[in-house]
């Protein structure tokens, strides 16, 4: 098959792993001609190219800044992307007839792209990788009303939705959520979980975890690390609510690392200072490897979510937590079915609804008094990873719908 990626945030960074480029490349691996027409933003310095691999081509696409710039210029980009990738992939990808077309959510930047491919390409199939429910989430959390941006926003969605052949879900939830859109058929939905190649974990020498605990400075401590973008989304005060309550209770041997960047960074800094909390520690983002390295020191993985959200999210850290084998310490709203991945499906964490601390601290306290119960755990993450959290598997369940 002719397969086409349509790609906003696909590394730049030849050294950086994705999801996406995993499973592009399993495509090529595969035997497909596989074609990924990828935002480059302004920021890097070049102009549009081809990166010719053979039977896996890279249309990198020269059209702004969309990520980590204000509202603004992101908005602007945001405009100018459908103009940008119809003209590359014109002029790129000319007398390519595409059997496949997929790309993520939030796709409202694409859809006129994509719009315009099927008509272009009648014949060709067409799957929607649902991450985020846009723009519902961004209500949930206060950071849109439903205004005249959200129904125009909303229409959109409803389209990119109609418009696909294929809805690519991360869980059940997430399909009885969006089923209740109209005009959607059943049909097109099915389970498409997060993926990852990097398969082997290898153990850190010794002078790696010397290095690590002396940065983070972690020694002698039950190490409990949160990564990624720090936002309303995630709810971080009710962490801090956890932390503050260990202090109190003389339990000194804990430290929680909150490593990334966002826009409620500042608040949650604030509040530690404020609460003289001196078992939190903030990083901003790390690289990859070293990232990995502290996660591997860690004893468990933080999972957080604002309990206000009504969408089903599936934290995409989860992913990386069980490729560690990471117990995970979960705090989420009441509308996902997060907790029955983690405490049923993969049995590899606890949970509670965000709010209650009660549970949160005696789920905690559970964890750091029982290794027995993290080795368990931390067996049972990896084994869900292995069986279904791999490129592999995120393959065959692509092929498997598309080939029905």
């Amino acid at each position: 098959m002719n397969v086409l990626f349509l790609m906003l945030n696909y590394p730049y960074d030849q050294k950086r792993e994705h999801m996406y480029k995993d499973l592009s490349r399993k495509f090529a691996e595969e035997g497909h001609n596989v074609n990924v027409a990828a935002l480059l933003e302004d920021r890097y310095g070049d102009n549009t190219f081809v990166q010719d691999e053979g039977n896996h081509k890279i249309l990198w696409i020269k059209a702004g800044n969309y990520f980590g710039v204000n509202k603004f210029k992101k908005g602007f980009t945001a405009l100018m992307l459908p103009f940008y990738f119809n003209n590359a992939i014109n002029k790129h990808f000319k007398g390519i007839d595409f059997d496949l077309v997929i790309y993520p959510t939030p796709a409202i930047t694409l859809y006129y792209t994509v719009r315009k491919l099927k008509k272009k390409f009648s014949n060709a199939k067409y799957l929607l990788v649902v991450k985020d429910i846009f723009p519902q989430n961004a209500v949930d959390i206060g950071l849109m009303s439903k205004g005249i941006v959200y129904k125009i926003f909303r229409n959109i969605e409803k389209k990119i939705y109609n418009i696909s052949d294929y809805l690519g879900c991360m869980s059940q939830q997430n399909i009885n959520y969006l089923k209740q859109y109209k005009n959607i058929r059943p049909n097109k939905f099915f389970i498409l979980e997060n993926w990852s190649t990097i398969y082997k974990v290898s153990k850190l020498y010794e002078t790696e975890k010397k290095y690590v605990r002396e940065k983070y400075n972690i020694s002698n401590k039950f190490v409990c690390t949160f990564g990624g973008n720090i936002s309303p989304a995630n709810e971080l005060e009710f962490l801090i609510d956890l932390a503050d309550k260990l202090q109190r209770n003389n339990v000194n041997d804990v430290k929680f690392l909150i490593i990334g960047k966002g826009i409620a960074k500042r608040k949650i800094e604030n509040i530690i200072q404020k609460k003289q909390l001196k078992n939190v520690e903030m990083f901003d983002f790390v690289p990859t490897e070293e990232y990995d390295q502290l996660l591997k020191l860690s004893d468990i993985g933080l999972v957080n979510l604002n309990r206000n959200y009504t969408i089903p999210n599936i934290p995409s850290k989860t992913l990386n937590l069980m490729r560690l084998g990471k117990p995970v310490l979960a705090a989420t709203d009441s509308n996902t079915d997060y907790n029955v991945l983690i405490t049923e499906e993969a049995n590899c964490g606890l949970w509670c609804e965000t709010g209650d601390l009660d549970t949160y601290y005696s789920n905690f306290m559970l964890l750091k008094e029982s290794a027995e119960l993290r080795e368990t755990l931390s067996e049972n993450a990896r084994d869900y990873f292995e069986r279904n959290l791999t490129t592999d598997k995120a393959y065959q369940n692509i092929m498997g719908k598309v080939g029905e």
